[in-house]
């Protein structure tokens, strides 16, 4: 009877001194996992981010530092038509798909930011949309992470080519670019995303917003209300989004996907455009889709550039060979200046033009472009707009 009595109450101490130290595990994990939580809960804020700057979320509301403080320094180059079809696939084939940006990479990296216009989706074949006038645009989804490489930082979708694979060649495009950490503006899953601005937020958080817009898709390709599409250009639409830009960010760019094709004469309704933007606070608008450079003029103080030409694209003709790419400096509350780099696409590989030829090609920019003050950057080929007319 004691020996019996002697185990039960050995046996008793055991399992207090297990209850306690399961008391004590439990107590110590419930503590770690709080500590995790806290560690890393998303923070009001936060939003997606890429080295050299930050892009928010889109529509996201932004502030600048201060309230009384004028707006700091961004800067962002902006470049014409990108796609890896009709002709590119030949080229990528044989050379990479990192072939057509080795001349140019350098360049597009000097700025917090690099805007292109893609026009295709990239994704698998499948079948075409049925309303696609012309030429369907496709390319593979391994053109992205060079583009990426590069220095592209994000895309214009709101062109005429975005929707030519449907629904689900727009959701692979965006999937596959967001995967190699390219953003996008002017296409999205209905008609408030696909006209929401990217906010493209600079290293001392001063903001700016880049909207995308088409005017020349057809109408099947614009988003709806719960449908998937790009961006139209409706004139009320267009201005009460660039407005409201506006007033959340001290710096607005409008990307316009407008005009004739192979038309270097800019029509009535691309200035029409243009003038709505700038009335509704645009600081700069630019343009694309008649694959030849067009002329750049002032409206209320904005500069507008009406097409930018070709960047990466198997072009043909002599005047599809030529391109330009902006260098913009946003300061202070306005658009400080912009630099002009002329472009020669050859293979469908862009580089920027020497010296000599710079200035021949600055001769006819000149002329399409009355009432602009451009003047050769010393030698390095550029030409310079500094910005202070309408200021």
């Amino acid at each position: 009877m004691a020996r019996r009595a002697a185990r039960s109450r050995v046996q008793r101490r055991i399992a207090r001194r297990q209850a306690v130290f399961l008391a004590t595990t439990c107590a110590c994990l419930l503590l770690f996992v709080a500590i995790v939580f806290l560690a890393t809960a998303p923070r009001a804020g936060d939003g997606e981010t890429i080295t050299g700057g930050e892009v928010a979320v889109p529509g996201e509301a932004q502030s600048t530092a201060s309230d009384t403080a004028p707006p700091g320094v961004v800067s962002l180059c902006l470049g014409g038509e990108v796609t890896f079809a009709l002709g590119m696939e030949e080229y990528v084939a044989r050379s990479g798909a990192a072939y057509p940006w080795g001349e140019i990479a350098a360049l597009l990296k000097r700025y917090d930011f690099t805007v292109v216009n893609l026009e295709g989706p990239l994704c698998r074949p499948g079948p075409c949309n049925p309303d696609q006038p012309s030429s369907p645009m496709r390319a593979d989804a391994a053109c992205a992470a060079p583009m990426a490489e590069a220095g592209i930082d994000a895309v214009c979708l709101a062109n005429d080519h975005a929707m030519d694979y449907g629904s689900q060649g727009l959701e692979h495009t965006l999937n596959v670019l967001h995967g190699v950490g390219i953003s996008s503006v002017g296409a999205g899953s209905a008609l408030q995303g696909a006209e929401q601005p990217l906010v493209l937020k600079g290293k001392d958080g001063t903001t700016l917003a880049l909207l995308s817009f088409c005017d020349v898709a057809p109408a099947s390709y614009a988003a709806g209300d719960a449908a998937p599409g790009i961006a139209a250009a409706d004139p009320a639409r267009m201005g009460e989004a660039v407005r409201k830009a506006a007033a959340e960010s001290p710096y607005v760019v409008v990307f316009l996907h407008w005009g004739e094709q192979g038309a270097a004469e800019v029509g009535d309704r691309q200035r029409e455009l243009a003038a709505l933007c700038a009335q509704a606070g645009a600081d700069l608008v630019v343009g694309c889709h008649p694959h030849v450079v067009q002329g750049a003029e002032m409206i209320a103080g904005t500069p507008v550039f009406y097409s930018l030409g070709n960047l990466v694209f198997a072009a043909q003709s002599e005047e599809g060979k030529r391109g330009i790419l902006l260098g913009c400096r946003f300061a202070g509350g306005k658009l400080a200046g912009i630099e002009v780099f002329p472009v020669l696409v050859e293979e469908g590989r862009p580089s920027l033009l020497p010296r000599e030829q710079a200035e021949a090609f600055l001769g006819t920019f000149a002329a399409l472009s009355p009432g602009i003050p451009l003047a050769i950057a010393g030698g390095s080929g550029s030409i310079l707009l500094e910005k202070g007319t309408g200021d």
